[in-house]
């Protein structure tokens, strides 16, 4: 694999793996601001955050196709993964969320995990 080819792949993981994360704040949002309000359930579908987060979902969808084009799925799909660990340090940096150390214990061996993967499949 050429270095470009390399770093092409290795910014599509990323971008799929932020917009992944991406797409959840946006919905936590829509959900927090229809919940304040005491609104029906289907409220959020009015939050421009529901709608963002449909927008960065379908930017996930595309970028994920992208990888899967370069990377392997035996590879890609547990790099991805890492949104395990992303979406909990978002919602504690963005909304305030509190985590447990067991919480904080099981980011750390999914993120160790997909590091593993990650290296594990270098040569490709």
């Amino acid at each position: 694999m050429s270095v470009l080819h390399a770093s092409v792949t290795l910014g599509l993981f990323a971008l799929s793996i932020a917009t992944l994360i991406g797409r959840e704040l946006f919905f936590k949002l829509a959900a927090d601001q229809t919940a304040r309000r005491g609104a029906a359930a289907t409220r959020f579908l009015a939050r421009p955050a529901f709608w963002a987060g449909l927008l960065v979902g379908a930017t996930a969808l595309v970028t994920w196709v992208a990888v899967l084009q370069r990377a392997p799925l035996a590879i890609a799909y547990p790099i991805v993964a890492s949104t395990y660990a992303g979406v909990p340090l978002a919602s504690a940096l963005f909304f305030g969320e509190r985590l447990t150390r067991a919480q904080m214990l099981g980011t750390g061996f999914v993120a160790a995990g997909v590091i593993c993967v990650t290296l594990s499949g270098l040569e490709w």
